[in-house]
Parts: structure tokens; sequence; C-alpha cells
């Protein structure tokens, strides 16, 4: 009996872990160079792609069909191509690189469940970039 339930506890573990993974990526670049932080939408709406790319509380870039939104100290230096996300494709380009953008960043996409309309943020994953000096 006791074996069971611990295989009941390490399958509904598995499970979970499956259904709730979040994508993680390590890039790297050189200060001044160009770096592609890579996503994947989780469901793709080609007439309003949605994407938000921050870093702990801040907010880096988003992404709403034709609007965008820079974050300090991003502006100029950052983008999702809206032509990518209608492919489904939500990866960030980091343009510029900075010693203090060494950090890690995270992707959410809002998702809406069809049977209910109750929309949710889901993270799609983390992104650690490393800048150096050469």
């Amino acid at each position: 009996m006791t074996s069971c339930f611990s295989l009941y506890i390490v399958w509904g573990t598995v499970c979970v872990s499956l259904l709730s993974a979040v994508r993680h990526f390590s890039v790297s670049g050189t200060v001044g160079s160009t770096a592609v932080l890579p996503c994947k939408l989780a469901s793709a709406d080609p007439d309003k792609p949605y994407v938000v790319w921050s870093t702990g509380s801040v907010t880096v870039f988003e992404r709403f069909g034709e609007k965008s939104i820079h974050g300090a100290g991003y502006e100029g230096r950052v983008d999702v191509p809206l032509e990518e996300m209608r492919k489904g494709i939500c990866s960030m380009v980091l343009s510029d690189l900075r010693l203090n953008d060494t950090r890690v960043y995270t992707s959410y996409q809002t998702v809406k469940d069809q049977a209910t309309a109750v929309q949710s943020k889901v993270q799609l994953n983390d992104v650690k970039l490393t800048v150096y000096v050469t």
C-alpha cells in the first residue's frame, strides 16, 4: 500500500512538472553585439499576438499586435518582430548589449481558456543572458 501511494505521488509530480514546464535557456554575447533570446508562444493568435518580456518586476518589452512598449533603458535596443510573432515565435532581439544587461529574462503570454473565457498569464521561459567584454 505504501509503495503504491509513493508511486502516485511520483507520477503526480511528473505530470504537474510536464504540464507547467518552463523552458530555460542560456545566451551570451559581447558588449555592443546583439543577442536573440529564444521564445515560442504557447498558442498564437495571428490577429492579436501578445507577449511580455521582463526581468524581475521590470518590464523590458511588451507587444500587443502592432503596439509595443519598451522598458526604461531598453528604448531602441529591443524588439520582438511582429512577423515572427504571427508565426508563433516571440524571441526577443536585444541589441547594443551592455554589461548591466546580464540577468535572467522571463517571457509571458496571456492565454484565454475557450471554455470559460478566463484569461491567465502563462510563463513561457527564462533566458539567462550573460554579457562579457572581449
